[in-house]
């Protein structure tokens, strides 16, 4: 789904949570136009960096939605949502389907090199409350806020058998510290 409607107040939407834009990079590069910008949050008292799609949500995919995607990891590791949101948001206009809750998008090997994760899942905010992810509320939706959360191997099993709402339990249950992609597995 596309759609070419502006989407008032979304701005204060993401800064009122994830702190004030640091930084814009444009779609628009000596290679062309990629079709989204990605836009650079931290809150000055957060050790967690976010990095958000722009635009996304006006590119012809199938979702249930349109859609902007949310990653969010500790500050010395934002290059590496960088790469997951650049990474992903790519091949959703490469395949023109957006995720969907749930979605995994998985490698054999890591992903990220010294690291245990292979794959990133597609989720509802761990940081925030329910009120983040639709926009502008959950009565009248136009945009879905996707958050990208990085998984290891033995997770994504996991998710297979058991689902992706109780994997999320579990790291709840662990304290398993979500921003940090050097951590391991929690299951």
């Amino acid at each position: 789904m596309s759609t070419s409607q502006p989407s008032p107040g979304l701005l204060e939407h993401l800064e009122q949570r994830l702190g004030p834009v640091q930084q814009v990079e444009s779609a628009k590069s000596d290679r062309g136009n990629r079709g989204y910008d990605l836009a650079f949050y931290r809150a000055e008292e957060s050790s967690v960096s976010t990095v958000v799609t722009n635009g996304l949500r006006f590119q012809t995919i199938t979702s249930m939605m349109p859609e902007e995607l949310v990653c969010s990891l500790r500050s010395d590791q934002q290059h590496i949502a960088h790469y997951l949101v650049d990474s992903i948001a790519s091949m959703i206009i490469r395949n023109r389907t957006g995720m969907e809750y749930g979605s995994i998008f998985q490698n054999d090997q890591p992903i990220i090199e010294g690291t245990e994760i292979t794959a990133v899942i597609a989720h509802t905010s761990p940081l925030f409350d329910e009120a983040f992810n639709l926009f502008p509320n959950d009565q009248a939706p136009t945009l879905q806020l996707i958050s990208l959360v990085p998984i290891t191997n033995a997770e994504v099993e996991f998710v297979e058998n058991e689902g992706a709402d109780t994997l999320f339990e579990v790291f709840h249950l662990n304290r398993t510290d979500l921003f940090d992609v050097r951590r391991g597995s929690a299951v």
